[in-house]
């Protein structure tokens, strides 16, 4: 028997209005009955449609669909997922895709009755999942809800987000869908080895709504709805024997094999999945979506009044460069000095240069880079100051730019800036890390399982920046607080080793290394002790020669976010390419990052003249550093996964650099990482830009 799925979700619309969360819905799904039931990942089919797809159009899907139902059997199932905009249209029902244009509904949107004479050639049997949506982020569901009217009607199998006249709704703050999310829940909930039907699961989802329903107490009414002829106990799904624990009113509870709850710790405070950290990213203030740019510069706490003064009436004045460079200078200038206020040696640690010129003048994307690996600001906030800072230089410093900057990029630096940085007392924010690292120099970790437990389940910002405070600590402190520092990072690095990216792992190494070269048997000993313990001596370098590459690299990186990037990255780049015929494993990371992100370019295109050195430094790397790379590195590396989910040429530019050296040739060991490349090389840039995204969003960066 196999399980097919096709999983749709749409969230960006030419006609209709935008939603929010429908792609990390349709993901999250997919992962559910992958990870935890029957499903096997080539059978499933995972399609974030975005806006402008062409290939994305109604008779390309029939037709995956077509093919799916034309190769079933007797006993396989399909499962029809769609995360979108439904609509009722000349007694048919819809659904709407990013492209469907209002007055051509038939030939643009998906027919329910269409899809329905599809699967009724089916040999085995179908269902359906439709969290049908309209009218916005809060609301999900449609207020005269006919079209849940008429699909619960006429489908056969088919649960439904909501009855008719309710609305489906999303949550902020588990960027979910509430019904898919708690499908996925009670999947993942399920007695293992044991079949989900739709009749068992919808009495489920309906008591969690409920559920929903009083703890929001805001007069929300969502009720699943279950239609369709179902003959015996079909199954949909078979749980697998995938262990899984959740929360439940800050109580972490673990699934036996029968199903049972087992309780296993009440002190945490744990909400899906992941502890409430001693120290979280800066979300930054809270400035309404509507407010314009008076009410925006009145939660500043860091202008004086004069400089508020400057910048408004500019921004009056039309001169929009003028209002928003002084503020950007100010905003860069105090997010660096937060930054450096942790210590110049711990920043070099954390950049991996060990020049102190450089740390002292930090570059504005490594300051902003820092910002968020260290939590003073999150991803969204790294995102938008990065936006701000390409948008400055662009009109700033590059002299040939004729255009003016526009009010709207004006609006949005200043957004950017008093939100995330202006708008919060830096007091605040640095003791906040500090006594974070306090606690790291005084409390004692060892048999601390909350605390433990608290730092294994955090964001990996959190566990990375844990690390490298303790590297700075053990070459900093004295005395009882440096036994105290040893012994803690012992305890912790055998907590959140199989957490690490290979590329923090290769500091640690990298670290022990310094020390050996340098003869510190202080720092030597407990390091060693460590590796030791998580087997992490495949992490250190033979050699400082590593070290050389990397700081190449990060020359690299340095030009390519600097002004006239196009004019000085084709030097550095052959600079790299002159260190060596092998790139060592320890420089992998950073050298091919560098390198794509050369070959990937910006916003405004890339050099021409950068492309065939860093190809031919592409050239030097085995199948071996390809699969290392791309298996190991690429899931981490923030900056060509950005670049890639940028949905443009970027991303065409990796897809035809995995084509031109034939990376599909490659056998990788990892279902997603093969799934992945396949969509590259065939240079489907949608499939490409959504698994990005999905990494993104795996590493916090989302």
């Amino acid at each position: 028997m196999k399980r097919y799925a096709v999983f749709i979700s749409c969230e960006e619309y030419k006609e209709f209005d935008d939603i929010a969360f429908c792609h990390s819905d349709s993901v999250l799904m997919e992962n559910t009955l992958v990870e935890y039931c029957d499903y096997d990942r080539k059978d499933v089919q995972l399609l974030l449609i975005y806006l402008n797809a062409p290939e994305y159009d109604v008779p390309y899907l029939y037709q995956i669909i077509s093919d799916i139902i034309d190769r079933m059997e007797k006993e396989d199932t399909f499962l029809f997922y769609f995360a979108g905009h439904g609509m009722l249209h000349k007694e048919d029902e819809y659904l709407i895709l990013p492209n469907t244009i209002q007055n051509n509904i038939e030939g643009t949107a998906l027919s329910l009755k269409k899809l329905n004479n599809i699967l009724r050639r089916a040999k085995g049997h179908t269902f359906r999942i439709l969290d049908a949506c309209h009218s916005g982020k809060d609301v999900r569901g449609v207020r005269e809800n006919t079209f849940i009217r008429e699909i619960i009607k006429s489908s056969w199998a088919t649960l439904a987000s909501c009855s008719e006249n309710e609305c489906s709704y999303s949550d902020d703050k588990l960027e979910q869908g509430i019904f898919t999310y708690h499908i996925a829940e009670e999947i993942k909930k399920w007695e293992l080895g044991k079949g989900i039907t739709f009749e068992a699961l919808k009495i489920l989802l309906c008591k969690d709504l409920q559920q929903w329903e009083k703890d929001k107490n805001n007069g929300h009414i969502q009720t699943p709805t279950l239609n369709g002829s179902i003959i015996g106990n079909v199954d949909f799904a078979t749980r697998n024997e995938k262990e899984y624990e959740y929360v439940l009113r800050d109580r972490k509870i673990s699934i036996g094999q029968k199903g049972e709850v087992l309780e296993m710790n009440t002190e945490l405070s744990i909400v899906n999945n992941q502890s409430i950290a001693l120290w979280e990213p800066n979300a930054g203030i809270v400035i309404p979506k509507s407010a314009d740019v008076i009410e925006i510069l009145r939660n500043n706490v860091q202008l004086k009044e004069m400089e508020l003064k400057g910048i408004y009436n500019n921004y009056q004045n039309e001169s929009y460069e003028f209002a928003a460079e002084p503020l950007w200078n100010r905003t860069i200038s105090l997010l660096r000095k937060r930054v450096l206020a942790l210590g110049e040696e711990f920043v070099s640690e954390m950049v991996g240069i060990d020049k102190l010129e450089y740390v002292r003048k930090l570059p504005d994307f490594e300051v902003i880079n820092l910002a968020m690996e260290l939590g003073f600001i999150n991803s969204t906030g790294k995102m938008r100051l990065m936006h701000a800072y390409e948008t400055i230089t662009h009109y700033f410093e590059d002299r040939e730019v004729k255009d003016e900057m526009t009010k709207s990029e004006a609006e949005s630096i200043i957004r950017a800036c008093i939100q995330y940085v202006l708008g919060i007392d830096e007091s605040e924010v640095v003791f906040e890390y500090n006594d974070f690292r306090t606690s790291l120099k005084l409390e004692k970790l060892d048999g601390n399982t909350t605390k433990l437990e608290m730092l294994k389940n955090s964001p990996y910002f959190y566990k990375r920046t844990t690390i490298r405070t303790f590297v700075n600590l053990i070459s900093t402190t004295e005395g009882a607080e440096f036994e105290n520092v040893i012994s803690n990072f012992d305890t912790v690095l055998s907590v959140v080793w199989n957490e690490l990216s290979s590329d923090d792992k290769y500091f640690v190494g990298t670290t022990y290394n310094k020390y050996v070269s340098k003869g510190k048997k202080e720092y030597i000993i407990p390091i060693q002790n460590a590796l030791k313990k998580v087997g992490g001596f495949d992490y250190v370098p033979e050699s400082l020669r590593s070290l050389s590459f990397v700081s190449a690299a990060k020359k690299v990186k340095g030009v390519h976010y600097e002004i006239n990037n196009f004019y000085n990255e084709p030097s550095a780049v052959k600079e790299l390419g002159r260190m060596g015929s092998k790139i060592p494993r320890p420089a992998i990371k950073e050298v091919i990052s560098a390198t794509f992100m050369v070959l990937m370019g910006n916003a405004y295109g890339r050099s021409f003249d950068a492309v065939e050195p860093a190809k031919n430094i592409l050239k030097k790397l085995t199948e071996s550093d390809w699969i290392y790379y791309i298996e190991q590195c690429l899931p981490y590396d923030e900056e060509v996964l950005s670049k890639m989910y940028a949905g443009d040429a970027r991303t065409g530019y990796w897809c035809e650099i995995l084509d031109e050296f034939e990376i599909g040739k490659y056998d990788f060991s990892n279902t997603k990482i093969k799934e992945f490349i396949k969509y590259s090389v065939k240079g489907d840039r949608r499939n490409v830009k959504a698994i990005a995204g999905a990494y993104l969003k795996k590493i916090g960066s989302m």
